[in-house]
């Protein structure tokens, strides 16, 4: 059992290298295309006159110099990160910041290479997964927070969890009666919320040090920028929707107790 456990958790890891790297790959295209900006501009100022070129392409220089070097340190920080598991804070600090703000010009680049949104935020999930598991930070269990989404309950119980978790009959038709298990095996705290809204209610009450959050990619990207926002790290994990979004989702239990084990295991 051990051993099916360590040889699927590798091909869990290999995957996620794999999707890591596409948004490090839109990273560099955006760097490429803030070049193709500062070209045009360095053309455009030719033609203005001597005195004043001389100093708007040097003040242009230097601040291009600036940003380009923070991005190629974020990047490479990025990449040595998910490479040789680096945890130097300063570049993890400055990795996630040049995530950040990528961010959106990543997406307009992804999409116009015909890679879908999903995909990227996707992407974004495993690198901010990689950052946050890289610090190598320490929690007691009761600091940190399972927060799910209500779509996991089967949608034909009539019992209502979003109040109390613990208001779940244990039938075992949906993933919830696994993530009690595993929130009473850990000490970690476990809520389900229905929406964003509630998700950010339970962090209010919980005030937890670390979250690990289940959700499907746009709701765990929200999250994330949410809680990186108040300095709270999360690892993402997405829900599996074999009967479409938001209808009687799934989640694989191993990758719970993984998450949970980044931040709770010496």
């Amino acid at each position: 059992m051990a051993a099916a456990s360590k040889q699927e958790a590798a091909l869990v890891h290999a995957m996620d290298k794999g999707k890591k790297r596409l948004f490090i790959l839109l990273g560099m295209a955006t760097v490429l295309l803030y070049g193709l900006v500062f070209g045009v501009i360095w053309f455009i100022m030719t033609s203005a006159p001597q005195a004043l070129r001389h100093i708007v392409v040097v003040s242009l220089v230097a601040a291009f110099a600036m940003l380009m070097l923070l991005m190629i340190l974020g990047l490479g920080g990025l990449v040595f990160s998910l490479l040789f598991g680096l945890e130097s804070p300063f570049l993890q600090k400055l990795g996630r910041g040049i995530v950040e703000l990528f961010y959106p010009m990543v997406v307009r680049i992804g999409q116009f290479f015909g890679i879908s949104k999903e995909e990227i935020e996707d992407s974004y999930i495993k690198i901010n997964n990689q950052i946050t598991v890289a610090s190598g930070r320490k929690y007691k269990p009761e600091e940190v927070l399972v927060l799910a989404p209500h779509c996991l309950q089967n949608t034909s119980c009539p019992y209502k969890i979003t109040i109390d978790v613990h208001n779940c009959h244990r039938c075992g038709r949906c993933r919830i009666d696994g993530l009690l298990t595993i929130a009473e095996d850990t000490g970690v705290n476990f809520v389900v919320a229905s929406g964003g809204t509630f998700a950010r209610k339970f962090a209010r009450e919980y005030h937890p040090r670390a979250i690990v959050a289940i959700a499907c990619e746009r709701d765990l990207t929200s999250g994330i920028k949410d809680m990186n926002h108040q300095q709270i790290p999360v690892v993402g994990v997405l829900n599996e929707r074999p009967n479409g979004p938001c209808h009687n989702t799934s989640v694989q239990l191993c990758k719970v107790r993984q998450a949970i084990a980044y931040f709770t295991e010496e």
